[in-house]
């Protein structure tokens, strides 16, 4: 059945599948990215693991589903086991780049035997809302909408209540940091998830330094050899090449010493951590000359702390472990230094175990103000650089509000 714009059509309350399909014309550069916000009776956004999109492909209890693919996208929606608050789905297409809606060759929305074919016609909008699915007097309907919004994705996720800065152009980000990327060819797929995570975590406009922490203590040899620490170097990396202006980040490593390496670039980024390690001779528990084989955090916490003390920029510093860590009263001497200065230390653990004060930063309330977070991961081969990136922000903003509060940031 062919459904014009406008019209409605009830559904069961069971399971159903939106397939949104596309073609583009000849000449179309642009991404395309379909998600779905699931809306209260304000017609607002629940929170924030209400917007199913590119980043976060499905909600909290799996009740929405999104599989992309090129040229399509597929909404697996349960309608029983979405939470009573919802009272209305949007299921919408968003043009990434300088192409419009009429660059499009053809759209379509298929739901069981239902056809929705939305003509591209001339429109100039980048952005659509497709459809809507309701809840009408107990009873779940579907209605075919077709609505376009000039802006993209930013006048679309204020529509429905999305918190986010300051309605950025999309696209300009994701333009300028692909042509930083340029000089590493094999990174400049990270700049779509790196800038979707952003829009997310409100963090598009912000400017900071980025320095990254490296445990080379003997447990964290095969990490090394997969080549796991050089693939969370190479995104770390990518992302402070968009966050910081000047394209270097500081390096440290710890074992029983630290050390302070080169600033990585995208000049010097590739094969950086092979040649770190084979700077000098090392002995048989050594990952990298010199530092010994044993982990020792606090005098490199107190490093840092010393460097940054008068930073005028937030510090994102990244700080990867896979664990051992017992020096926990010195650990928290540290990072309770570490809170009064323009200092936030993200703890990512990398396949190890007996994390420590990192697993219970969160009951560590005898600080300024909480500039930590940490997230384990078990194997970083595994993960995809969205979530990874998504990971990697995730409370970032909270303390940059906070260290202005604090008037620790101005």
């Amino acid at each position: 059945m062919e459904l014009t714009t406008g019209q409605n059509i009830p559904l069961d309350n069971t399971c159903h599948e939106l397939c949104l399909t596309w073609k583009t014309r000849p000449g179309f550069s642009s991404d395309i990215d379909a998600s779905a916000f699931l809306l209260g009776a304000d017609e607002k956004v629940l929170n924030d693991a209400a917007m199913i999109f590119f980043n976060q492909p499905h909600n909290e209890n799996r009740s929405i589903v999104m599989h992309s693919h090129a040229g399509e996208a597929r909404f697996q929606i349960q309608l029983h086991a979405l939470s009573a608050a919802v009272m209305r789905i949007a299921v919408t297409l968003v043009i990434d780049g300088s192409d419009t809606v009429d660059g499009l060759q053809q759209l379509t929305l298929q739901c069981g035997e239902h056809r929705y074919a939305i003509a591209p016609g001339n429109r100039r909008e980048k952005a659509l809302i497709v459809c809507h699915l309701y809840r009408h007097n107990g009873q779940w309907k579907l209605r075919a909408v077709g609505q376009g919004f000039d802006g993209g994705l930013h006048p679309l996720a204020l529509h429905f209540g999305v918190d986010v800065a300051e309605p950025v152009p999309a696209a300009a980000p994701a333009v300028c940091l692909e042509k930083k990327l340029e000089k590493m060819p094999q990174l400049v797929s990270l700049a779509k998830p790196i800038r979707v995570s952003l829009e997310k975590h409100r963090l598009s406009a912000v400017k900071a330094q980025v320095a990254f922490v490296l445990d080379a203590s003997g447990s964290m040899t095969a990490q090394f050899k997969r080549g796991n620490v050089q693939k969370v170097l190479e995104r770390v990396a990518a992302l402070a090449v968009q966050f910081d202006d000047d394209g270097s980040m500081p390096v440290w490593a710890f074992g029983e010493k630290f050390r302070q390496y080169e600033d990585v670039s995208l000049d010097n980024l590739e094969g950086y951590i092979d040649r770190i390690r084979n700077d000098g001779k090392r002995t048989m528990w050594e990952i990298l000359p010199g530092l010994g084989g044993t982990n020792n955090e606090p005098p490199v916490l107190e490093a840092i702390n010393q460097t940054y003390r008068d930073a005028t920029l937030p510090v994102f510093v990244v700080f990867i472990t896979d664990g051992g860590i017992n020096k926990t009263r010195l650990i928290k001497e540290k990072l309770r230094e570490s809170a009064t200065l323009p200092v936030f230390y993200k703890f990512l653990g990398l396949g190890g175990n007996n994390y420590g004060v990192l697993e219970r930063l969160d009951t560590f309330t005898d600080r300024l103000i909480d500039n930590t977070h940490f997230f384990p991961v078990d194997d970083v081969g595994h993960i995809s650089d969205e979530q990874l990136y998504d990971w990697l922000l995730v409370e970032f903003r909270d303390w940059l509000d906070a260290a202005k509060q604090k008037r620790i940031l101005r």
